[in-house]
């Protein structure tokens, strides 16, 4: 019997004579070398257990994702990176068409321009999602954004602004179809709502982050140096969307049960075409407040341009306390509900806009615009995918994003009109009656999702 550190040296075990004699171990120092690295080994792989009961955890049957984690994470900094850049172009695009020599009526028309191909991309890249699957034309489309962005730092004249609307109409609608697809296919049923709350906080964020450093630049270093920024967050979007994981079809558990072959005109139906309208209502309360709440503060409040700002930032802030807040009882609260409750609080956000007349007065405005926007935004969505034909879920969303893009083009022309025939309140008079009807019908699609639910399981 040999010794070890003044010891006897402990008997091996079956285990350690099998490695002891795969390895051509014979000696009693190497029968306790195994002996000593036998429970560092067993250790080992009780760690690797662990591991794994962690990922299954999270990838599971009860688990919260559907894919690896750092697909979404990949998924959110491409948004991320994108709404910065448009954030950062949107205070400095369009003093930098002026310098050029263009009108105020020109660079309408090019904003016009790219909501109208927005209207017509968004449904087209949604059919590409459902055949070529999301990552390659995401990929795609973020590569295309940032050549134009380079092109624009390269040759800043008014050509390849225009050329860079035209690209924005073709390929920015991948971030409303393709985007929020990923992550509501990425997350299981029961946390949708949870994985559409955090991309618009990402979302709002960003957003509000690109508008501060995109002014920062512009005053101390100017137009170019805000093309270049834009330029390395496109860059960091096209670069993240290569680490994106391809995620599992729509879970059909969850949807109408497949009867065969369908085709694109069944997404068109009753529980989409309500929530179409809710999604165009939405739109237009955003661009009516986007566009018209600087002139509003001014003429009813007497409040400048920073006070304005002041108010849009609120926005931001508290669209994304509300979004977080809401993701702790994104169970307790049917989708259906808080699609009809997140239009009946913005429509009582826009009543307060209309007889609002100081700083506080719109404050509260804000503060309700923000929470109807957290409660019925991510429960669109989701319910998108859960009333139309799995197979058809990015085609049902594009449709859906064209409805959003209607009001973002009605919005400021229905606002514009009514302000100069009935004055201020009008526009958030009007809005504010049409989105308590659009609750008042949203409340349809109570039954509605607890029928289609409920199908599979007949």
């Amino acid at each position: 019997m040999g010794v070890w550190g003044g010891r006897k040296a402990p008997a091996p075990n079956p285990q350690t004579r099998a490695w002891g004699r795969g390895w051509g171990w014979g000696s009693t120092t190497h029968r306790m070398l195994a002996c000593r690295l036998a429970p560092k080994l067993n250790c080992t792989r009780t760690v690797g257990r662990s591991l794994l009961r962690r990922e299954a955890m999270v990838m599971g049957e009860d688990g919260v994702l559907r894919v690896r984690a750092s697909g979404v994470v990949a998924m959110l900094v491409t948004v991320g990176a994108h709404l910065a850049l448009l954030g950062a172009l949107a205070p400095v695009l369009p003093l930098h068409v002026l310098a050029l020599g263009g009108t105020p009526a020109l660079w309408g028309l090019l904003g016009g321009c790219t909501g109208f191909l927005m209207m017509f991309s968004e449904p087209a890249w949604g059919w590409l999602g459902d055949r070529l699957g999301i990552r390659r034309p995401y990929f795609l489309a973020r590569a295309a954004l940032a050549l134009s962005l380079w092109l624009l730092v390269l040759w800043p004249g008014l050509l390849v602004v225009v050329l860079w609307q035209v690209v924005t109409g073709l390929f920015e609608s991948t971030i409303g179809v393709l985007a929020r697809g990923y992550v509501v296919r990425a997350y299981r049923p029961s946390r949708q709502a949870f994985g559409l709350s955090l991309y618009l906080v990402v979302y709002s964020g960003f957003l509000a982050f690109g508008s501060t450093a995109g002014g920062w630049l512009f005053q101390r270093a100017g137009t170019q140096a805000v093309f270049v920024f834009t330029a390395l967050m496109g860059t960091l979007a096209a670069v993240a969307s290569l680490f994106l994981v391809e995620p599992p079809p729509f879970p059909a558990s969850e949807v109408q049960p497949s009867r065969g072959p369908v085709s694109l005109v069944s997404a068109v139906n009753g529980p989409a075409l309500i929530l179409g309208v809710a999604a165009l209502l939405q739109f237009v309360d955003n661009r009516v407040v986007r566009n018209f709440l600087v002139l509003l503060a001014q003429e009813r409040a007497g409040l400048d341009a920073s006070a304005a700002g002041l108010l849009f930032g609120a926005f931001s802030i508290a669209n994304i306390f509300f979004l977080t807040l809401l993701n702790r009882f994104d169970r307790r609260i049917s989708l259906a509900t808080r699609v009809a409750l997140g239009l009946a609080v913005g429509a009582a956000g826009m009543a307060v806009y209309s007889v609002a007349r100081s700083f506080a007065g719109l404050l509260v405005a804000v503060t309700l615009d923000a929470l109807g926007w957290a409660l019925a935004s991510p429960a669109r969505i989701v319910l998108v995918g859960r009333l139309s034909p799995p197979s058809l879920y990015g085609w049902a969303l594009g449709l859906h994003g064209a409805f959003e893009n209607v009001g973002v083009l009605a919005g400021p022309l229905i606002a514009g009109a009514l302000w100069t025939v009935a004055g201020p309140a009008a526009p958030y008079r009007v809005s504010a009656l049409l989105m308590a009807v659009g609750a008042v019908v949203a409340l349809r699609l109570r039954g509605i999702d607890v029928v289609r639910r409920a199908a599979p399981a007949t």
